[in-house]
């Protein structure tokens, strides 16, 4: 009878309780193989260890293999036959090295002692397969060496460091963390880095939520078997980490601009914009006793002896406006986009002025409390500063000392009538108007402003032929001074003419304003005639 033959294979799984990487140390120190080896064998669930061996050699090689922790099949030889995955091809190397024992020795039940400690009687010296042991083998040699060592002392082979990692910690950065993959790199996982990558999308984030819970709820057991040997970081991991880390940083500080950047720049504009106070209270007051002592709203700002431009640093002008509403625009940069107008409007109360400053562009969290609560004006803040600023120009005597405000199409225009000390007019629109002064001094006596009128009239017509009066005189205020106002119609050179005499007392001087429009364009031009007519103003 011929002699049986037998082939061994490894099995993928370890014994119970013998965790992978003992197995892996163990068989490379037993059959002096690198790990790599001994690693892609076990990723099968069986692979050839040794082919067409004697039954007492197969023995050998199966108590090994139970001494290291793992589990074996021996199957006769020819009925499976993968020499590919052999460790030691027969023909390549050598057989082991091992004493002649009987097979008897190796094939019998262990001896179980009173101590509880099992024997195999193997000639294989290999080490203890309790996952506690502090007892650790080079990965080259298959050396017994000391824990934590960098690099083999016998063959100078760097060695892969292990460390534990703690779950309760693990579960905190991913709670916290773990859309940026935090608790990953914490594993020494470098493909944390595609948390990164997507911690926009803020799956990530919920991921990492469920997987915080995971962690924790983790039996110590189950943890440790995956998590109790985590290799220590290369260089490539390390590298993934800090670019991790790069990114998360940019993405927070991305996030703390985003929300203190616009808040920074708010609270500056509240600042500049309290800041301003003293001008415009200071101007505010000045045309707060213009009203009460004149009994008339300026329009603009001559006419309230104040400065044609107004500034500060943080101010870009202060303006006049119908009814002395004091538009005021702010020099700040993140409300230049028509948003910097605040508008104060004078009301009289009893014997006060009291002021409202709720118009305007300017959003309310930039104003003043006291200026909050009314409704932005839309409409200049889309057109910008140019809404509210006055689209007038004034013109001066030669010595400065009247003026008349008209539209910016006027023009100065000087020969209306020699003896006028100003003329300014809109041919286009074919419509005039000039001043003519009288000293109170060229009366021999005190005459009223009633009279001067009168004077007036009758100085037109005996010069001007056809004059009538279209309506009766009116009394009214131009700007703070006593004045009357008629209209009267002529026909001069065949062309129909109205007239709007205004006359107004100074206080040395009697004035005479002359507006005067076709009669064709008059219902077309009467407002602005009487609107530049009430513009006179007098300084001293």
């Amino acid at each position: 009878m011929s002699e049986v033959r037998l082939d061994v294979y490894l099995l993928g799984e370890p014994q119970p309780g013998i965790d992978r990487s003992t197995l892996v140390r163990n068989l490379a120190t037993t059959f002096k193989k690198e790990v790599p080896v001994i690693e892609k064998m076990l990723r099968k669930s069986r692979s050839l260890l040794k082919s067409n061996i004697d039954a007492a050699t197969a023995a050998k090689y199966k108590a090994a293999i139970l001494k290291a922790g793992g589990q074996c099949e021996l199957v006769n030889h020819g009925e499976q036959l993968f020499p590919t995955d052999a460790l030691s091809p027969v023909a390549a190397r050598p057989t082991l090295t091992i004493a002649p024992v009987e097979p008897t020795q190796l094939t019998s039940a262990p001896d179980e002692s009173a101590s509880g400690n099992t024997d195999y009687s193997s000639p294989y010296s290999t080490p203890e397969t309790n996952s506690e042991s502090t007892e650790h083998f080079c990965y080259k040699c298959g050396r017994s060496i000391t824990s934590g060592l960098t690099q083999c002392p016998y063959c100078r082979a760097p060695q892969i460091q292990f460390n534990s990692k703690s779950k309760v910690t693990a579960g905190f950065l991913a709670f916290f963390l773990g859309g940026f993959g935090a608790h990953r790199f914490y594993l020494g996982q470098w493909w944390g880095i595609f948390y990164v990558i997507f911690w926009a999308t803020l799956i990530p984030s919920i991921v990492a939520l469920v997987e915080s819970f995971v962690f924790w709820f983790s039996s110590n057991e189950r943890w440790n078997q995956k998590y109790g040997q985590v290799p220590a970081a290369t260089p490539g991991l390390k590298a993934a980490i800090a670019v991790a880390v790069f990114f998360a940083f940019i993405f927070v500080v991305g996030i703390l601009a985003s929300i203190s950047l616009p808040a920074y720049m708010d609270y500056t504009a509240r600042a500049k914009v309290q800041a301003s106070l003293p001008l415009i209270n200071e101007t505010r007051q000045k045309v707060t006793e213009v009203i009460k002592q004149k009994d008339f709203f300026p329009s603009e700002n001559i006419l309230a002896g104040l400065p044609e431009v107004i500034s500060s640093d943080n101010i870009s002008s202060i303006a006049l406006s119908e009814g002395a509403k004091m538009v005021v625009t702010f020099n700040i940069p993140s409300l230049n986009d028509g948003r910097n107008t605040i508008v104060w409007t004078p009301a009289k109360r009893g014997g006060d002025i009291v002021w409202d400053c709720k118009s305007g562009t300017m959003p309310d969290k930039y104003r003043m409390p006291e200026c909050r609560g009314g409704e932005v004006d839309v409409a200049s803040s889309e057109q910008g500063t140019a809404a509210v600023a006055p689209a007038n120009k004034r013109f001066y005597s030669d010595d400065k000392k009247i003026s008349l405000s008209v539209p910016s199409a006027w023009q100065e225009n000087r020969r209306l009538n020699p003896a006028a000390i100003l003329g300014v007019s809109n041919s286009v629109d074919e419509v005039y108007v000039m001043v003519l002064r009288e000293p109170k001094t060229n009366f021999s006596s005190s005459i009223s402003l009633g009279d001067y009128t009168g004077f007036i009239y009758t100085g037109l017509e005996t010069t001007v032929p056809g004059l009538a009066s279209i309506a009766s005189t009116q009394d009214l205020s131009v700007n703070g001074l006593p004045a009357k106002q008629q209209y009267l119609s002529a026909t001069m050179g065949g062309n129909d003419i109205v007239y709007a005499v205004t006359t107004v007392e100074g206080a040395e001087n009697f004035y005479a304003i002359y507006s005067s429009t076709a009669h064709s364009r008059f219902e077309k031009n009467k407002a602005i005639l009487l609107k530049v007519s009430e513009s006179f103003a007098e300084h001293n």
